[in-house]
């Protein structure tokens, strides 16, 4: 933001003007979005937009909004017009009059009671008894500024998923909907090696999530008493509840005794109860239960663990998740998508083949065959790859467990340079690895850690799944051949 603002100094003034002439193009979504507004309806106020597609302008339309009634209020409190000249001395005197006033907690609580009802008569009177009579434009625009912050902040507030599978959100998530560590806590998904991009392991990052993944959030609503997470293939749905019960346990203890609590089900599925609903034991019923003590206690504030979203419910790919909260008189606050990417797939099992090349050319299929120096170079030939890849490790096994890294020669000889046949992503997420089988000549004898012995060549593969929460290496895949080295 600081960078754009650096370049543009109207950036924020061209943002906001842009997204309510948005808004206008739908005229009846303006004026319902504008009575909003005027009735401090933040549910109806975040509907609005979200449904023209602008939920991520809430505050910048809310700010345009309020000023241009500021601008209209303080014309009616202050109907002269300033005659004295914005000087050096005047700027003094003003901060060095409203400096006493502000110091005392209450001291502008009633110029700000009469600006917000308009009651001219008591706007003047409150602002001679101050002695700030002559500052009246100002003090009128300077009350309205703050009163137009706390507004849009309570207009824009909004749910808000913290964690999904313990990486924090929306910063640490990209516009692909991969996540990046650290985690938190930090030890569950590490943040990326400082190594260069090539330098194998662990070249992790952009992580698609696998497995049980947890979502903790923020309600943002004071009024709340239901939450439900929803997740869609699309930002604009169609959304489905997670159903899924949520176990934990609440104090005193000892004993912890871990139980379920449980979402609504009919024909309005997937609510959770943040407070406890009486009765609850006796008789045990898993969806009176409100947040445990464990998940951050039945409270409609502060982080929640939420649920632990099965991935496996949806297929692999992009999915968007949302968290729903209302109060008792049906009112409802709904988070911004999240974008995440699902993987749930092992890599498909390598393909590897191991020709010899003799000298002449010709080519002859090594099955667990035997080689000896001056037959001709060993033609590798491999398939490995994964939407998600990380990095696969090509190698000669032997004996001892001995185990070596395989270096391709160049192909023509002296045309080139040696290719290490391990590889890693790079960071790069168009990298799916070794996508069609590709060929690279091996030349063992010119290997000093290679000694004659029976080898399995070998070719492993994993993606960058966090899987339950954690990054322990991801999925993976293996694929081999046999063959004897001799000299």
């Amino acid at each position: 933001m600081s960078e754009q603002l650096d370049e543009d100094p109207l950036y924020e003034l061209r943002a906001a003007a842009h997204a309510a002439a948005a808004l206008a193009k739908e005229p009846e979504a303006f004026n319902e979005a504008h009575k909003a507004f005027l009735e401090s309806d933040a549910s109806r106020f975040q509907a609005v937009l979200d449904r023209v597609g602008l939920g991520d302008e809430c505050h910048r339309i809310c700010v345009l909004f309020c000023e241009k009634h500021c601008v209209d209020r303080c014309w009616r409190l202050c109907p002269e017009p300033p005659r004295r000249p914005v000087d050096v001395a005047e700027v003094r005197e003003f901060v060095q009059a409203l400096d006493p006033i502000t110091r005392k907690k209450q001291g502008l609580d009633k110029l700000l009671a009469a600006a917000e009802k308009e009651d001219v008569k008591a706007w003047k009177a409150e602002l001679k008894r101050l002695g700030l009579e002559r500052f009246c434009h100002q003090v009128c625009h300077f009350l309205c500024r703050e009163q137009c912050q706390r507004i849009c902040r309570k207009l824009c507030e909004r749910p808000l998923i913290t964690r999904v599978s313990s990486i924090p959100t929306p910063d640490q998530f990209n516009a692909l909907g991969f996540g990046v560590g650290p985690s938190i806590p930090p030890n569950q998904v590490p943040p990326p090696p400082p190594s260069p991009p090539n330098a194998p392991p662990p070249d992790a990052a952009n992580h698609p999530i696998a497995g049980s993944s947890e979502l903790k959030g923020y309600f943002n609503f004071p009024a709340a008493t239901q939450y439900k997470v929803e997740v869609a293939p699309t930002p604009v749905g169609p959304y489905t509840p997670i159903i899924e019960d949520v176990w934990g346990w609440n104090l005193p203890n000892p004993p912890l005794i871990w139980k379920n609590r449980s979402p609504s089900g009919g024909p309005d599925p997937g609510w959770f109860n943040i407070f406890n609903v009486a009765p609850v034991d006796p008789p045990d019923n898993p969806f009176n239960r409100g947040i445990f003590f464990s998940d951050g206690g039945p409270t409609p504030f502060g982080e929640k663990t939420l649920v632990n979203w099965t991935t496996t419910s949806v297929s692999d790919g992009v999915h968007y998740l949302r968290l729903l909260a209302r109060d008792p008189g049906g009112s409802v606050r709904i988070s911004a998508p999240q974008k995440v990417q699902v993987d749930n797939t092992w890599p498909a099992t390598p393909l590897i083949e191991l020709q010899l090349k003799t000298s002449n050319g010709d080519l002859k299929d090594l099955k667990c065959g035997k080689v000896k120096k001056g037959d001709g170079l060993i033609r590798i030939t491999i398939q490995a790859s994964d939407p998600n890849f990380s990095r696969c490790y090509v190698a000669a096994q032997g004996n001892s467990s001995l185990s070596v890294p395989i270096v391709a020669v160049p192909d023509p000889p002296g045309v080139g340079l040696a290719v290490p046949l391990t590889k890693v992503y790079g960071f790069d997420v168009a990298d799916t690895g070794y996508p069609v089988p590709t060929s690279f000549l091996w030349d063992p004898w010119s290997d000093p850690n290679i000694v004659p012995c029976c080898y399995v060549v070998r070719i492993d593969i994993w993606d960058r799944a966090v899987i339950n929460n954690n990054w322990s290496g991801g999925h993976g895949n293996s694929g081999w051949e046999a063959i004897e080295i001799g000299l």
